[in-house]
């Protein structure tokens, strides 16, 4: 019995984290204000941890009384290595707790005005130099950019804030934030920079075309453009401001700007209706979308167009029978003989020829075919994947006329496969 109370007692100590999160749950239960504890543990290292998390108030509750309950609070965080890093969650706003009394009282007083904007949904708000509290991320309402403005406008307005980041987005399609790195700890505040050309430049885009998505950050501008024909006006508008990254999508290109690789090609290769997606990048040409049927048409187009000798990598993808999946992509000298491997690969479909990897699925009793189809194409060293109907899948390496099977992956379960593609292959 006694072993067993010290091995609890152990184990306990252990999850450190876990320990100082139910501590300061049971602390806070019944602390009239508080609507719940969402703080949880983190167990480091054996016997080392910290808790973090929010305390969430009820909606509309005084700044007396939030300001009450941070003091209860401040003795958590204090220190030089506090165990415990926590917000305070009120109407939608989330608010650092700081260790000093007027750090709180200065962060609830800005809370209160944040609370009362229509344009945001939620917001951050940590503290800078001087303890000075400040708001760092937002959630607009509508507007990403209008929303942008306002703090803006509040942030000069907040002495000690002038130069602290901030990010602020829109659902998933608009995000304009002045810190150029994203920060890991809220007492770390981003320093603004400048991102006044980018917006200077959306809003003239959006004067004349139609703009479903916009991400801002200093020096970068990414737009993506409700219609396909509109990405090359786009880019040529952002690049009336100088000093600026640009990227546009629209339609069927996915990241477009004169200055990617095979530009011109990129907007060739969307004005067909057998490609579904496209862009190109420093990985290279990717190319989606494409019907299996359609794959060697399309990469002839791609590999006879002269932008093409400046790519590193072509990759192309798609649909076999409009159902099942597959990826075609190597360096453009050795993807000619890997797309023209398609056809053949299509009746072990979803199948992927990519660089060192080659997967295929089959019917148990098709291996012998299937070996011989993937067999040349395997050559020596090549990783293949082979699953079959039976929901079986084995794992090895080519080696000429033998394969190369892991330990691992002989299996018991998977014995019917490996034993047939193995006679196959060498046979």
């Amino acid at each position: 019995m006694a072993l067993a109370i010290a091995l609890m007692a152990s184990s306990c100590a252990a999850n450190r984290g876990d320990q100082l999160a139910d501590e300061l749950s049971e602390r806070l239960e019944g602390v009239d204000g508080i609507e719940r504890v969402e703080v949880g543990g983190n167990n480091v290292l054996p016997f080392a941890g910290d808790a973090s998390g929010t305390i969430v108030l009820e909606d509309g509750i005084s700044t007396a009384r939030a300001a009450e309950i941070a003091a209860i609070l401040e003795p958590y965080v204090s220190g030089e290595s506090p165990d415990y890093e926590l917000m305070l969650g009120i109407d939608r706003v989330d608010l650092q707790v700081s260790p000093s009394e007027e750090s709180n009282a200065s962060g609830l007083r800005l809370l209160d005005e944040v609370r009362q904007r229509t344009d945001l949904s939620s917001a951050t708000i940590a503290y800078g130099a001087g303890s000075q509290a400040c708001v760092v991320a937002a959630k607009a309402s509508a507007d990403a950019v209008t929303a942008y403005d306002g703090l803006v406008s509040l942030r000069a307005a907040t002495p000690g804030c002038e130069r602290a980041g901030v990010l602020v987005t829109h659902g998933k399609d608009q995000s304009v934030t002045d810190a150029p790195d994203y920060w890991e700890h809220v007492d770390t505040l981003p320093e603004a920079v400048s991102i006044s050309k980018p917006i200077v430049s959306l809003r003239e885009i959006r004067d004349q075309l139609d703009v479903v998505s916009y991400a801002i950050r200093p020096g970068s501008l990414v737009l993506g453009m409700s219609r396909g024909e509109d990405v090359v006006a786009a880019d040529e508008l952002a690049r009336k401001t100088p000093g600026q990254r640009v990227s546009v999508s629209g339609g069927k290109i996915n990241a477009w700007s004169r200055d990617v690789p095979a530009a011109q090609l990129v907007l060739d290769l969307a004005a067909l209706s057998s490609v579904g997606s496209v862009s190109s990048d420093v990985r290279g040409l990717q190319i989606g979308g494409v019907d299996v049927n359609d794959v060697v048409a399309i990469h002839q187009q791609a590999a006879q167009d002269p932008e093409a000798a400046g790519l590193s990598r072509i990759s192309i993808s798609g649909t076999v029978a409009g159902d099942e999946r597959y990826q075609i992509a190597g360096p453009p000298d050795v993807v000619a003989e890997r797309v023209a491997a398609a056809p053949r690969l299509a009746a072990y479909a979803p199948f992927a020829l990519a660089d060192d990897v080659l997967s295929v699925q089959v019917a148990i009793d098709e291996v012998s075919d299937m070996v011989e189809v993937i067999k040349p194409l395997a050559g020596f060293g090549r990783l293949v994947t082979v699953r079959d109907d039976q929901g079986r899948e084995v794992t090895f390496r080519s080696a000429g006329d033998k394969i190369e099977v892991s330990e691992a992956e002989r299996r018991e379960e998977v014995r019917p496969l490996l034993d047939a593609i193995s006679r196959a292959w060498t046979g």
